[in-house]
């Protein structure tokens, strides 16, 4: 027997909670590779813009990360 035919025999067998445990673990792990896949993406444009010379100086980017937390927490005081 097969390692899928295998495992189609012990699926068979599972309640309907180990169904659903086994479904929402599959969608889980689905849903973490399509979220590594779009890092990867952003990574490899980011290395390309990298490339062309396109860069933020990193005092630039540390003051709009703490322009951005201001407005956040001014919203949530507000």
């Amino acid at each position: 027997m097969s390692p899928i035919e295998l495992a189609v025999e012990k699926v068979k067998h599972l309640d309907e909670n180990q169904a659903d445990a086994l479904l929402e673990g599959l969608a889980l792990r689905e849903s973490r590779e399509a979220l590594r896949q779009r890092f990867d993406a952003k990574i490899d444009v980011g290395l390309e813009q990298l490339r062309r010379g396109e860069k933020i100086l990193g005092e630039q980017v540390y003051a709009e990360i703490r322009e951005r937390s201001r407005r956040r927490r001014a919203g949530k005081n507000a």
